[in-house]
């Protein structure tokens, strides 16, 4: 055989059909780097076919994505931008960072930036890089949906919820006549929302004690720490109404009985899945139990139909105490959707001395929880005795399960522990913030007190927290002499997937690929591999931003003041970027500067600068297409008791349900004003950061 008659040995050079097959089946990180190989390789990836079957595969459930499937092209597009926004979430390179608005508080949600400013509430769709927003006149408008509310006479104090798709929830609290209401908006277009009406739903809060709202375009849930139990323990009281027809869905507010934890965000959280409210909480009972072994997760189902009366609790599995002690001022729970499988995930976080070791280090840990077709179906099964199984894992193990050593036996009848074997963690489930044994001098930790946000980004993998940093004029580190000054920096921490193949021999011989791991099954011969346990991952270490010579103008614009360590810090993120309230000496009532840190290379704002990150220069992007909108004049005047912002711990008060039928309430949202003009509830004028005009596009 010469060498012409030798079959290739090279990728490029395989017949497409056999390279769609192997290519289709690649992760979409994997496939854009195998166009980056060579120029064969590349044309061969940036076939649209093969690129929707990534989308299709992995990516379905993105924006990008379905953008994508409903459009039916744009498929590689879609791929890029993905790939594109989680390497700048890794490597900490955004794209953008610019002054979006002032205000007294923010919510961000959905690509939304929903803020105060006045006596107004303004939306702003970020994500789209929207030239408009809504403004909703808080002074015009609660005069007419909140009985005997006077705001020229009135003390009120205005709390931002949530917000989804157009939907606002927010409180009004009356602080003269001792009331609290809660309120839903429609904001969108005047022409989308006609025939509803703007006002979905109000009611006055009963109690408003670690008070919480849920919502999504159908419903809305909120809850309050406040029931007393027989033994004397608060219970969480859940409460829902459709958005639709404005009315309650359940006739009595539903007790949450067993269900402990009340620190929102570190033993407890809520979230609204398929119409559905979660519950998870980390404790079991209110009081701990002095000789444990098993941690689990609680959580329950909530579903809005009125006939609910109590949700069944289940239990998963969480760790075991002997992992070693948890730092609790460091926890952090959620709940998450996972954008590859469209699957609810318990995300939480831990600083935990591993192994009761002198080292600690945080780890964020994923666990998914079924849909409610899935409690459905597996209600049913189990009524019909085909998952006894699955029940017994559903619920903590009976005393008799407790392990056989010396401890065990100094239990008594008043004892109550938990124990249940530990269970197999798959790596892409848990992610480690270092390696064990990380030389500190690289790991860069900053206090509790310095750390004014954190979170973490599921589809890039990555840390992100926002942390007050000491560094010289301009952001030098190098010049001791100068007198340090703190600024605000992202530290990101991200990791990535090794290759298959063991090089090193860490666990099998050199050149082979990493073994999975093999269920728990009783009979050896019957254990299975479990599905992704072969995967491995390499942390990228971590990435500080701005970098230490970065150009004045960016420090200033990222922290407008120079009492950093002091000023209150807001933030909020998602998959694509990053928004942060901070104090700032040039605004009017005091109202902070919001900014966004934005990761998508197709977020373009108008009216951004091209800052060089080298030199620092400055110079004007190719010109708008448009003359951007003014900003209408602010109509609030000064001297008005209205106080807007947000509110601590608000007491109690007396409850009555709101009885007025949707037609008065319509009008009201939509009535006319004192001299018979007719008075918008919503209107829409120019973004406020098209005035402002400050930002800069970084690459």
């Amino acid at each position: 055989m010469n060498a012409t008659d030798r079959p290739s040995r090279n990728l490029d050079c395989i017949p497409y059909d056999v390279f769609y097959q192997i290519a289709s089946r690649l992760g979409s990180q994997d496939l854009v780097q195998l166009g980056r190989v060579n120029g064969a390789l590349n044309r061969l990836v940036q076939d649209e076919n093969i690129a929707r079957k990534a989308i299709e595969n992995e990516l379905r459930h993105t924006t990008e994505g379905q953008e994508a499937i409903a459009a039916r092209r744009g498929y590689r597009r879609a791929l890029g931008r993905v790939f594109d926004i989680r390497e700048a979430f890794a490597t900490a390179q955004p794209y953008s960072a610019s002054l979006l608005a002032y205000g007294s508080s923010f919510l961000y949600s959905g690509g939304a930036l929903t803020y105060i400013y006045g006596e107004e509430i303004r939306i702003l769709n970020v994500h789209e890089a929207s030239r408009t927003e809504q403004v909703l006149n808080l002074h015009r408008v609660l005069a007419r949906i909140i009985p005997a509310c006077d705001p020229d006479e009135d003390t009120i104090h205005i709390r931002l919820m949530q917000y989804h798709d157009w939907n606002l929830a927010f409180t009004v609290e009356l602080e003269d006549l001792s009331e609290t209401w809660l309120v839903v908006v429609d904001m969108r277009r005047d022409l989308d929302c006609q025939k509803m009406g703007r006002l979905r739903f109000k009611t006055r809060l009963l109690d408003t004690r670690r008070l919480f709202v849920r919502l999504n375009t159908r419903y809305v849930y909120w809850g309050t720490h406040s029931m007393l139990s027989v033994d004397g323990h608060l219970q969480w009281v859940i409460e829902c109404a459709d958005l639709q027809t404005g009315r309650h869905t359940t006739r009595v507010p539903l007790v949450l009985d067993n269900f402990s934890g009340h620190d929102i965000a570190q033993t407890v959280c809520f979230g609204v899945y398929d119409d559905h409210l979660y519950a998870v909480s980390t404790m079991i009972g209110h009081e701990a139990e002095e000789i444990d072994w098993t941690s689990y997760y609680v959580w329950l189902c909530v579903s809005p139909t009125e006939d609910t009366k109590q949700s069944t609790i289940n239990f998963k599995w969480r760790r075991q105490h002997r992992e070693g002690p948890v730092n609790d001022t460091w926890s952090d729970l959620s709940l998450r959707v996972d954008e590859a499988t469209k699957q609810l995930l318990i995300l939480e976080c831990r600083r935990e001395w591993i192994n009761s070791g002198s080292e600690n280090i945080r780890t964020y840990y994923m666990q998914a929880l079924p849909s409610p077709a899935e409690i459905e179906q597996s209600k049913q099964e189990r009524f019909a005795g085909l998952l006894r199984r699955t029940a017994a894992r559903n619920a903590p193990p009976p005393p008799a399960m407790l392990p056989d050593e010396p401890l065990t036996r100094t239990l008594d009848s008043s004892n109550k522990p938990r124990y249940e074997p530990p269970q197999k963690r798959i790596r892409r489930h848990y992610h480690q913030e270092y390696p064990q044994g990380t030389d500190l001098a690289k790991r860069r930790d900053f206090i509790l007190a310095r750390t004014k946000y954190r979170t973490y980004n599921l589809s890039s993998s990555t840390f992100v927290d926002l942390v007050t940093d000491s560094t010289g004029p301009g952001g030098s580190t190098s010049t001791p002499s100068r007198i340090p000054t703190d600024q605000l920096r992202l530290r990101l921490t991200s990791r990535k997937r090794k290759s298959p193949i063991d090089t090193a021999g860490d666990e099998v011989a050199p050149g082979f690929l990493y073994p999975p791991e093999l269920n728990d099954d009783q009979d050896p011969s019957s254990r299975q591999p479990i599905d992704h346990s072969e995967e491995r991952f390499e942390s990228l270490g971590v990435h500080m931003w701005p970098p230490d010579n970065a150009p004045p103008a960016l420090t200033q614009l990222l922290s407008p003041t120079k009492r950093i360590a002091s000023s209150v810090v807001r933030a909020a993120a998602d998959e694509r970027s990053l928004v942060y309230s901070v104090d700032a000496p040039d605004s009017a009532d005091g109202d902070q500067a919001i900014l966004l840190i934005n990761f998508d290379p197709l977020l373009r704002l108008p009216g951004l600068l091209r800052l060089d990150m080298t030199d620092g220069s400055v110079r004007a992007m190719s010109p708008p297409s448009s003359r951007p909108a003014e900003l209408v004049a602010h109509s609030a005047g000064k001297g008005q008791r209205v106080r807007v912002g947000d509110v601590a711990q608000m007491e109690s008060t007396r409850h009555t349900s709101f009885g007025a039928k949707r037609t008065k309430t319509t009008a009201a949202m939509t009535g006319k004003g004192a001299r018979g003009s007719t008075v918008p509830s919503v209107r829409e004028e120019g973004a406020l950061y098209l005035r402002l005009g400050r930002g800069f596009w970084l690459r």
